[in-house]
C-alpha cells in the first residue's frame, strides 16, 4: 500500500511539474495542519476549535495560493462544512489571506465556532487542501485528518428527583403541604379560694355557684370519658391587692392546691374504672402528667376585664387610674384607696379572681399507628378532614396505597376542589415516568398537575412539577421558565437553585451553575460541571460520594474514567450503566468521549 502511495504522489508530481506546482504537490505531506485541541466538545451547543498549520521553507510559490477548507465526514459522506476556510497565498499572490514567506515559509491559526448537530458524534475532522497558480489549480494529497469525533458530554444534564415532602429545594417531585396538626380539646374546672388563703373551702359562695359546680361536673365527665391526657394546666391567680411578692407566692400555693385536687379526682376516675372492668388497683398503670405550672400572680387582666364589663358608673376613671401608674404598687395603693369609695370593687370584682384553674388538654381523636390511619382513610374517609387524609397518604410507604387516598379525595364533591390532591398525583405520576418511563404517565402527570394550576395559579409546588414535566417532555425553554416561576411564586415558593444552575450549564456559564448547585454537595450537576471545568479530582470526589447512583451517574463515571485513561475503571462504570439502562449500548457506541477505546474487544462487547 505505501508503495502504491508513492507511486501515486511520484505520479502526480510528474503530471504537475509542467503545472507549476512541482514541489507544492510532493512536499505537501511535509505541511503541519493539526487542530490545538483533537478532543473538541461542546460548550452551550457549540464547538470552539483552533487550528493551526506550519508550512516549510521553500514550498509555497510565490505566486500561488492554498486554500484549506477543514470539514467533518459523517459515515463517509462530507457534510456541510461547519469551520471557516483558510487561505493561504504566496507574496506575490494576489487577494485575502495570510502570507506565506518562500524562503522562510510560515506559520497560521485559524479559530472559530460552529452549531454542534447529533451527527457530529462521530464525524471525522479532515482538511482537504486545494492549490491554485494562475489559472492552474490541482488538488493536494493526502487529505489531512485532524481528529475524530465531539464530544457532547455537556448536554447530559439532568436531575435525579424523588418524591419530598420539603419544598425548600426544588428539582424534586413535591408533594403538597399536608397542613395537617395534631387537634386538641379540653375542658377547664375553676375553684375558688377565700382572701389571702390557699385552703380549699367549699362553702365559698364561688365554689357554692352553679357555674363552679358546672365546670367541676363537666371537668369530671370529660376525664371520665377516658381522654387520652396530653398535659395538666394549673394556673394559679391572686387578686391584685396586697403585696406583689405576697401575692405571687398565693399563686403558687393555689397552683398545688389545683394540683392537688385533680389528682384526687384522677384517682377516683381509676377506681372506678378497675371497679367496672374488674380489674386490680395494683394493675392499672397510671400516667405520668405533663403539669403546666402557671402560677401567674396578680390578675391584672382579670380585674381590668371584669371592671370594663361591671355596672360601676365611674369605671372608665377606674381604669385610667389603673393605667396611669408606672408599677403594680402604685396601682394596687390606687385599688385599696379605691374600695372605700367602691364597695363593689372589694365585693364583687376582687373575690372571682382568686381562684385556680385545671384545664385538661387532650388530642381530639384516639391515637393510631400509621397504618391503622391509612386503613380507617381509605375505609371510611368522610370521617377524617382532608388535611388528615393527605397526611395518611405523606405517612404510607405504599405508592399505590397513596394514589388511592388521592383519588378518593378529587372523586369526593366535597374535597374535588383542593388543588393538593391532584399535585400530588402529578407528582406520582412524575415518579413514576422517572422510574419505567412511561410516556402516558408523563402525560397523566401534566393533566393533573394542570388542574392544580387552575385552582392553585402561581403556586411554587405545582410550577416545580410542571417544569419538571417539561424538561422531561422536552420542552426545555417552558421549563425553564416554571423553574423561574416557581422560585418567585406568591405561595409555596421553592428554592430553585440547582434547576437554574442546570440550565447556566447548558448556557455555558460553569462558574455561575457550579455557585448555584454547590461545590460541594454530591450531585450529579455538580459532577458534571467539575468534569466540564476539568476538576477530575473534585469530580471524581462528587461522583463517589452520590448514594444512590443512577446509570446516569455511572455513565458520567464512565466518561471521567476514559478522561483519566483509567480502562478498568472505564469498563466497570460503563457495565453499570448499561445493565441498569440498556440504552446506554447505542449511546456509548457513538460516543466522542470513548473513541480510543471502541476497538478494543471489552468495549465492544459492552455495547454489542
Amino acid at each position: 500500500m505505501k508503495r502504491n502511495a508513492l507511486l501515486g504522489l511520484l505520479l502526480l508530481a510528474i503530471l504537475c511539474s509542467g503545472c507549476g506546482f512541482g514541489k507544492m504537490v510532493t512536499k505537501y505531506p511535509e505541511v503541519s495542519i493539526t487542530l490545538d485541541d483533537q478532543d473538541l466538545e461542546t460548550k452551550a451547543g457549540q464547538v470552539a476549535y483552533t487550528i493551526k498549520g506550519a508550512i516549510p521553507p521553500k514550498y509555497m510559490k510565490k505566486k500561488a495560493t492554498m486554500v484549506l477548507t477543514p470539514t467533518l465526514k459523517v459515515d463517509g459522506q462530507n457534510v456541510t462544512p461547519p469551520f471557516t476556510t483558510i487561505t493561504l497565498k504566496g507574496e506575490k499572490a494576489k487577494g485575502e489571506g495570510t502570507t506565506i514567506s518562500y524562503k522562510k515559509g510560515g506559520t497560521f491559526t485559524k479559530s472559530g465556532t460552529f452549531t454542534f448537530k447529533d451527527e457530529y458524534d462521530m464525524a471525522e475532522i479532515v482538511a482537504p487542501a486545494t492549490a491554485q497558480l494562475k489559472k492552474k489549480s490541482t488538488t493536494l494529497n493526502p487529505e489531512k485528518i485532524l481528529g475524530e469525533g465531539i464530544s457532547n458530554t455537556s448536554s447530559r444534564v439532568g436531575f435525579q428527583p424523588t418524591l419530598a415532602n420539603d419544598n425548600s429545594k426544588g428539582t424534586s417531585f413535591l408533594y403538597a403541604p399536608h397542613n395537617y396538626q395534631t387537634e386538641y380539646i379540653g375542658k377547664t374546672a375553676t375553684i375558688y379560694f377565700d382572701l389571702n388563703s390557699s385552703n380549699m373551702n367549699w362553702s365559698n359562695k364561688y365554689n357554692k355557684s352553679a357555674a363552679a359546680k358546672d365546670s367541676i361536673k363537666a371537668f369530671q365527665k370529660f376525664m371520665n370519658e377516658g381522654q387520652i391526657i396530653n398535659k395538666v394546666i394549673i394556673s394559679g391567680w391572686a387578686s391584685p391587692e396586697g403585696e406583689e411578692s405576697n401575692n405571687q407566692g398565693l399563686s403558687e400555693r393555689r397552683f398545688e392546691q389545683g394540683k392537688k385536687w385533680f389528682e384526687n379526682q384522677y384517682d377516683q376516675y381509676l377506681k372506678a374504672y378497675a371497679k367496672a372492668n374488674k380489674i386490680k388497683m395494683k394493675d392499672l398503670k397510671r400516667p405520668v402528667f405533663e403539669y403546666v405550672n402557671n402560677a401567674k400572680g396578680e390578675d391584672w387582666d382579670g380585674f381590668e376585664a371584669a371592671i370594663a364589663q361591671s355596672n360601676i358608673a365611674q369605671k372608665n376613671q377606674i381604669l385610667n387610674v389603673v393605667h396611669s401608674q408606672s408599677n403594680n404598687a402604685l396601682r394596687e395603693q390606687k385599688i385599696r384607696e379605691m374600695t372605700d369609695i367602691y364597695p363593689e370593687i372589694a365585693d364583687v370584682i376582687l373575690p372571682p379572681l382568686r381562684r385556680a384553674e385545671m384545664s385538661l388538654v387532650c388530642q381530639k381523636h384516639e391515637t393510631y399507628t400509621n397504618e391503622e390511619l391509612i386503613r380507617l382513610v381509605k375505609s371510611n374517609p368522610s370521617a377524617f378532614s382532608v388535611n388528615e387524609r393527605l397526611y395518611a397518604a405523606s405517612v404510607s410507604n405504599d405508592l399505590a396505597e397513596q394514589e388511592q387516598i388521592y383519588l378518593a379525595l378529587i372523586n369526593d364533591r366535597n374535597t374535588e376542589g383542593d388543588w393538593r390532591a391532584y399535585n400530588d398525583l402529578g407528582a406520582l405520576k412524575l415518579n413514576s415516568y422517572y422510574t419505567t418511563g412511561n410516556t402516558q404517565d408523563l402525560d397523566d402527570a401534566i393533566n393533573y398537575l394542570n388542574k392544580a394550576a387552575a385552582i392553585s395559579p402561581n403556586n411554587g409546588v405545582i410550577l416545580n412539577n410542571l417544569a419538571l414535566a417539561q424538561f422531561y417532555k422536552g420542552d426545555l425553554a417552558a421549563a425553564r421558565e416554571s423553574f423561574n416561576a416557581s422560585k418567585n411564586a406568591s405561595s409555596n415558593a421553592v428554592n430553585q437553585d440547582e434547576a437554574l444552575g442546570v440550565f447556566n450549564i447548558m448556557d455555558g456559564n460553569y462558574d455561575t451553575a457550579l455557585q448555584m448547585i454547590g461545590s460541594g454537595s454530591c450531585n450529579y450537576n455538580a459532577a458534571l460541571v467539575q468534569l466540564l471545568n476539568k476538576d477530575y479530582n473534585a469530580c471524581q470526589q462528587t461522583l463517589n460520594c452520590i448514594t444512590n447512583p443512577d446509570a446516569k451517574t455511572y455513565y458520567l463515571k464512565a466518561v471521567l474514567a476514559a478522561r483519566l485513561k483509567d480502562e478498568t475503571a472505564l469498563y466497570s462504570n460503563l457495565g453499570a450503566a448499561i445493565n441498569i439502562d440498556s440504552t446506554y449500548k447505542k449511546t456509548a457506541k457513538r460516543d466522542a468521549e470513548f473513541k480510543k477505546y471502541r476497538h478494543t474487544d471489552t468495549f465492544k462487547n459492552l455495547v454489542k
